[in-house]
C-alpha cells in the first residue's frame, strides 16, 4: 500500500479569489430563490369572489385564533401545575 498521493494544484491568490467570486454568485442566486418562496409563501389569499365565501373565510380565521388562544391557557395552565 502506497501512501504516496498524487500532487495537487497550488493554491494561489487569483484562484481563491474566483472561488470566492463564484461562491457570493451562488449564495446570491440562493438569497434571491429564498425570498421568492416566502414572497409566495406570504402572499395574501385571493378575495373571495361571494359572500359566503368570505364569510366562511372570517369563521374559519377566528376559530383559527380562537383555538390558538385555548392552546395557550391549557399550555399556560400545565406549565404553572408543573411548577408547583
Amino acid at each position: 500500500m502506497s501512501t504516496h498521493t498524487p500532487p495537487s494544484t497550488p493554491v494561489t491568490m487569483e484562484l481563491l479569489a474566483l472561488r470566492k467570486a463564484e461562491l457570493k454568485r451562488q449564495m446570491d442566486a440562493k438569497k434571491q430563490h429564498i425570498a421568492q418562496l416566502s414572497k409566495t409563501l406570504a402572499a395574501p389569499l385571493a378575495p373571495a369572489t361571494k359572500k359566503a365565501g368570505g364569510l366562511m373565510s372570517a369563521f374559519n380565521t377566528g376559530m383559527a385564533v380562537f383555538d390558538g388562544v385555548m392552546m395557550g391557557i391549557k399550555f399556560m395552565r400545565k406549565i404553572k401545575r408543573a411548577f408547583r
